[in-house]
């Protein structure tokens, strides 16, 4: 578990370097991109971390009855 934790850190740690870059060269879209993607690795990191479980979705997952 905290294998998986550390690597969507670092992972969203990437990004954010990535989208850091971007900025400076003035590519906005990039840089936002990156940043929404930083965010959200994060964000699972930091839920996995609290919840211990990552839920996995996928498109059909939409369409199956509860």
């Amino acid at each position: 578990m905290e294998e998986d934790i550390q690597r969507w850190w670092d992972r969203a740690t990437e990004d954010l370097e990535t989208a850091k870059f971007n900025f400076r060269g003035k590519k906005y879209r990039a840089a936002a991109f990156f940043s929404q993607q930083a965010t959200e690795k994060a964000l699972k990191a930091l839920y996995i971390k609290r919840f211990r479980k990552l839920k996995r979705l996928t498109i059909s997952s939409y369409w199956q009855p509860n």
